[in-house]
Order: structure tokens, then sequence, then C-alpha cells
């Protein structure tokens, strides 16, 4: 395992056997919360290529979940991929596409890069990501995380950028969505939309994996190095 950091962004990355590709996999605030932790996760080895796990720009908790936190975190994250994928490319020979990977946040990170199209994603795999910052707010006072959530006007502004179910249109790469069975109630829906709005999405649910990535970990990286490795 390799350890650097790219545009200011620190990772680990693994090698590839011989080819040049590169994945990018973003961890989850939860389990695996670190590069470190994401790429023992999910290691892909049948997958051919450079796979670099960055770190997602963390914060303190502050005031305003939204606004202070989540928003900006998940935009810094998905604002800096262009110059992380240039760096990463100058720094260990990287070429071609990029496929893009995450969970729960590092997911909508992942989403986020394939619809903005500012680098040019060959396939997108996610586990129980974020779609849309609603959702966000949705399942954490479900889970007791906030105690609740006042929309003002700022936030729906926050939100709007973040929505990728709005986006749907924007997908040109191939989309797999792995979703625990026991995700949460407030993400299912949306995540259930986005795939019946991207053609040719593959939605996949696991029995047995709730939001965290903690369970039937095999299964989920048995669906995420398949759909990588073509």
């Amino acid at each position: 395992m390799i350890t650097g950091t790219a545009a200011g962004v620190p990772y680990v990355a693994l090698p590839p056997r011989t080819g040049r590709r590169l994945v990018l996999a973003w961890h989850l605030l939860g389990e695996p919360g670190t590069p470190q932790d994401m790429a023992a996760t999910l290691p892909l080895p049948e997958v051919d290529a450079w796979r670099v796990y960055p770190a997602l720009p963390l914060r303190e908790p502050r005031p305003d979940f939204l606004l202070d936190g989540y928003a900006p975190l998940v935009t810094e994250a998905a604002d800096v991929v262009p110059d992380l994928v240039t760096a990463l490319r100058a720094e260990l020979g990287c070429a071609g596409p990029v496929d893009v990977v995450g969970g729960s946040a590092g997911g909508h990170v992942a989403l986020l890069t394939a619809v903005r199209g500012e680098v040019q994603v060959r396939r997108v795999a996610v586990v129980n990501p974020a779609v849309t910052a609603q959702s966000v707010i949705e399942a954490s006072v479900a889970a007791g995380a906030l105690p609740a959530y006042e929309w003002t006007p700022a936030a729906h502004a926050a939100a709007a950028p973040l929505d990728v179910l709005a986006a749907a249109d924007r997908f040109t790469a191939p989309l797999l969505l792995v979703r625990g069975a026991d995700e949460y109630p407030a993400f299912r829906p949306v995540q259930q939309k986005l795939c019946d709005a991207v053609p040719g999405a593959k939605l996949v649910d696991v029995d047995g994996l709730a939001h965290m990535l903690v369970t039937q970990v095999d299964e989920v990286r048995a669906e995420v190095g398949a759909w990588l490795a073509d």
C-alpha cells in the first residue's frame, strides 16, 4: 500500500498488476471511515488498475449540520477531483477514463463526479450512497444524530447542487448501486428513483447489509469488483 498526497488530498493507493487505469474510491463518514480502512474493505484485487482511496475533508461538528458540515465537505471533495486526477496521473502514471466508487457520503462524491462531467468517467459503483442532501438530513434526524433541522433558504440553496437525482440525465457512465436491505429508510426511495432514471443502471439489494459497510463485505466486494473488472 502506497501513501501520498495529490492536489492537497491525502490518499492511499494499491498498485495494478500491469494496467494504467485509475479507480477513485471514497470512504464513508462512518465505517469504513478512513482511506486505509476503505482500502482494506474494498481492495478490489480483480481490478487491474491503480486503486486510489482519497480522504474526505472531515470537519469538526459545527452549529449547522448542512451549511457548516455536510454540504462543504461533499462539495470540496467533488471540486478537487479534476486536479486530483491530473496530479495522480503525473505521480502514478495513470491514464484513460476514471472509475469512481464510494459509500454513503463518499458515494455522494462519486455520483457528483459522474454527473458533473469534469473528468471522463468510465464506470460508477456506489454502496448505500447519499443521493440528495434532503435524504441525508432525514436519515440523520431519524437516527437521532440530529434532534431536528430547520430548512432555511440558505440550506435549500446549499442542497440544490448536491441533488444527484435532479441531474440523473447527465449520467453517461454505467451505474452500479449496491444497497443494503437494511439501508436507511430515507435513502432507499431516492436510490431507487436514481436507478430508475439512469438507463441501464444496475441495482443490487444485499440481505443483511445495513448502512455501514461492516457486514456482507464479501458480497459487496464481489459485485463491485465484477462491475469494474470489465
